[in-house]
């Protein structure tokens, strides 16, 4: 799959929040975004796209990928 291909299937991140939580095996209601979805808000959306590309939307991966990811922040600079 490439980026351009990723980005129809999710074009935004609100998009990718709503699709990770129903791919969630999370089986009981979460009101809240999980740290994960909280983590991937921090990581640009254009890393995400190529990490959901590059897996081929498998979100066993993607999960994998936002949590061993290390966010770094702007003021860390």
């Amino acid at each position: 799959m490439t980026v351009a291909e990723a980005k129809v299937e999710i074009p935004d991140i609100d998009t990718f929040c709503r699709a990770a939580c129903v791919h969630c095996s999370n089986d009981w209601y979460c009101p809240t975004y999980c740290d994960a979805l909280e983590k991937a808000r921090k990581i640009p959306f254009d890393r995400i796209l190529a990490c959901y590309a590059r897996h081929e939307g498998d979100w066993v991966g993607i999960w994998r990928y936002l949590r061993e990811t290390k966010v770094r922040l702007r003021n860390e600079l």
